[in-house]
């Protein structure tokens, strides 16, 4: 058959462009590695100081459950709250002001009085616990809210009173499982597919370029032979490419957790996606180094207007059942990536990203009817 013909020859056309072909597959895996040092560096950390002020009671020995508060609290020191004790108020407030610090927490003298008193529960003057920082930075209110939660279980745990209500999180799938990190993956393996824009424009201009489209012409290969010959070898190349990406995640600590076969299917359709809009490209250049230019600008906008780097939020034209329909929604990537995290991150089934899957099957179908059409009036008729 022809198009075996044209599976091996574009085979040895990609190995040629192997610089290309590395830029492809690697860009992803490099941003992988980015975007795991940027999610390390803005990482929070939250700063506690305590100042302990209670005077304790003597009960069988000293009592002073200032400390024993401090010592429970530092049981919730993690990498993202670290709790530290100060002698003096003014120790505390250097520090504040040198922002070494984000609140400081008073502990009052009464403290231990008012735990040990009989029916302190029912204590109609409470104690008074102060906060001490910058009430207009955002990290105090973040660790005010931490304090205050640390202290509550504390007393829950002492004396038993309870709160006037209490409330559970429950997240969707795994999501509350997962770090920032973890969180982009889903777009970074989209990111990897839509790297093939390049070396997929690059492999159907090469045959107009070299002057080698006059000899499929006349061994009489079809448009539909050559795209499909040339799209075998992309897709195997936008599989490497996502294998890579994911490799890199899991080196980074990022365990996969999804159904493996509609995550193919999503892989597939999105790479088939991307190689069949890379016919617009070529369609409009003349030479590699027209690709190279004109490419960039779909390739940033599938980049930065789909979810595939940030997230976005555009507010639909109309909607099919639940599913919104937006300018966004022309571009492939952007269902892709919403199955991607519904897959692994929600913990979707199939059925679940069935409108993805039939956005993706269309998108493919009306990509490559225009794109055929488009690349073989410009340089297949001539």
């Amino acid at each position: 058959m022809r198009i075996t013909g044209v599976i091996k020859k574009s085979l040895k056309e990609q190995a040629r462009s192997f610089w290309l072909l590395l830029l492809t597959v690697s860009t992803a895996p490099f941003f992988v590695l980015v975007y795991d040092l940027i999610t390390e560096s803005y990482a929070p950390v939250y700063d506690i100081l305590i100042l302990n002020n209670d005077k304790g009671m003597i009960d069988t020995g000293n009592i002073n459950l200032g400390d024993t508060l401090i010592q429970a609290l530092m049981l919730h020191e993690d990498k993202s709250c670290k709790i530290g004790r100060v002698k003096s108020r003014q120790e505390a407030v250097k520090k504040l002001k040198n922002k070494k610090a984000d609140l400081l927490m008073v502990i009052p003298e009464d403290f231990t009085g008012f735990l040990k008193a009989p029916g302190s529960g029912d204590s109609p003057e409470p104690f008074k616990l102060e906060f001490l920082g910058n009430i207009t930075d955002f990290n105090y209110i973040i660790t005010a809210i931490l304090a205050h939660s640390f202290v509550s279980d504390f007393l829950l745990d002492r004396t038993g009173i309870q709160p006037p209500f209490s409330f559970t999180e429950t997240g969707i799938g795994t999501s509350g499982a997962l770090n920032d990190f973890e969180l982009t993956i889903p777009g970074l393996v989209i990111f990897s597919i839509i790297m093939l824009m390049l070396t997929a424009s690059v492999a159907m201009i090469a045959e107009v370029e070299n002057k080698t489209m006059l000899r499929l012409k006349l061994s009489r290969v079809t448009t539909l032979e050559l795209m499909g010959g040339i799209t075998v070898i992309q897709v195997l190349v936008g599989f490497l490419s996502v294998a890579l990406t994911l490799a890199v995640a899991a080196v980074l600590g990022y365990s996969f957790q999804g159904s493996v076969i509609p995550v193919l299917l999503v892989v597939f359709l999105t790479t088939v996606s991307i190689i069949a809009f890379s016919l617009f490209i070529a369609a409009f250049s003349k030479s590699v180094t027209q690709v190279l230019i004109i490419g960039n600008f779909p390739l940033f906008i599938f980049m930065f207007f789909t979810g595939a780097m940030f997230p976005m939020n555009v507010s639909p034209w109309f909607t099919i059942g639940d599913y919104g329909i937006s300018v966004i929604s022309m571009m492939s990537p952007t269902h892709a990536v919403s199955a991607l995290n519904k897959l692994l991150i929600m913990q979707e089934g199939f059925t679940g990203v069935l409108p993805e899957v039939g956005s993706l099957v269309l998108l493919c179908v009306l990509y490559f009817a225009l794109g055929i059409w488009v690349f073989r009036k410009r340089h297949m008729l001539q």
